[in-house]
């Protein structure tokens, strides 16, 4: 639990947040981080959500942030420990004085912001949907491995796998670390996006059937939602939300409503939203990989090179899906 204090000698005022020593627990290598993203690009591609464009934009200023706080961490805390570089431009700014200017090509770009706890939740998450996708991929080669060679290799493969990260280790982390994050904090848009990256893990075992812990999961889904007021369109607020954010809240308003139906049907219960309780429209179908915070207009998806090859930044699968519901 240090890791989530600043402080190695946290006091009864001091809030959980996210450190370097955190983030140190997520798979830190670029390569294997890739690896993830695209695992759970793949999945969002049939339970598509949120932009991950921008996830994954957000996830890599996270790592970059914590990159810069563990090194500003083991930095020098007085003169007497200063690097030869240190000391030399202290030598010359009590010879020649302090420069006047800082030359523009020598200037560093702002530092990332400080990621919130429930951001954190959200990327181990992913990254725990994605090792699990990595282990579903390693069983399948194993078992080819096993009809096609001796038992020998065959239990050589099975030790590497167990190597591997644990995706149930991930989820804990962003279980423990969305737990705290609620304790503290009101509710926002990435407390909710880690819940439903949650219920995708829970449904991506490759067992043809839903667990029944998923009801309660996303029964909590649907009143969060109601409690940030999702189920009321971003519209009848005007300008409270930029385009950006109130096209995600519809998105995330019409998952939680998908899951609600879909969770609660299966169990032989009825759904928690009803058509009459909620305000809030479809979300539009846009060009994902343009689509940012920054934009003042929805930028409508490209017109695909052929039926056979569909257009696979937009999302149009995602209203589809909703209209399915309906």
């Amino acid at each position: 639990m240090s890791a989530y204090f600043s402080s190695q000698s946290p006091s009864p005022d001091d809030a959980p947040c996210v450190t370097s020593r955190l983030v140190a627990h997520l798979p830190f290598a670029p390569r294997k981080r890739q690896r993830l993203y695209d695992n759970v690009e793949d999945v969002l591609k049939m339970h598509p959500c949120f932009n991950f464009k921008h996830f994954k934009d957000r996830a890599e200023a996270m790592f970059r942030w914590g990159s810069e706080a563990d090194a500003s961490d083991d930095g020098p805390q007085d003169g007497s420990s200063s690097s030869p570089g240190q000391k030399s431009e202290l030598a010359r700014a009590i010879f020649f004085g302090p420069p006047s200017a800082t030359p523009v090509s020598a200037s560093k770009g702002p530092s990332p912001a400080k990621p919130t706890l429930s951001f954190f939740a959200a990327v181990a998450a992913a990254f725990a949907l994605g090792t699990l996708v990595d282990r579903e991929v390693a069983n399948e080669e194993a078992r080819i491995h096993a009809a096609a060679q001796t038992e020998g290799v065959a239990k050589g493969k099975n030790a590497q796998k167990d190597a591997a990260s644990s995706p149930s280790v991930l989820l804990a982390l962003s279980q423990q670390a969305l737990a705290l994050f609620e304790k503290t904090n009101p509710y926002d848009l990435d407390f909710l996006v880690t819940m439903i990256i949650h219920v995708l893990y829970m449904l991506h075992d490759s067992k043809a059937r839903v667990a029944y812990s998923l009801l309660p999961d996303v029964g909590k889904m649907v009143n969060v939602a109601r409690t940030m007021g999702l189920d009321t369109d971003p519209d009848e607020f005007p300008g409270t939300f930029n385009l950006f954010d109130a096209e995600a809240r519809r998105r995330l308003w019409w998952d939680v409503f998908y899951y609600d139906l879909f969770v609660s049907d299966y169990m032989g219960r009825s759904a928690l939203i009803s058509d009459t309780e909620h305000t809030t429209r479809l979300p539009m179908d846009v060009d994902e990989e343009v689509f940012t915070p920054a934009c003042t207009s929805i930028p409508l998806p490209r017109s695909p090179l052929s039926l056979l090859e569909p257009n696979v930044s937009d999302f149009k699968y995602f209203g589809l899906k909703c209209r399915y519901i309906i």
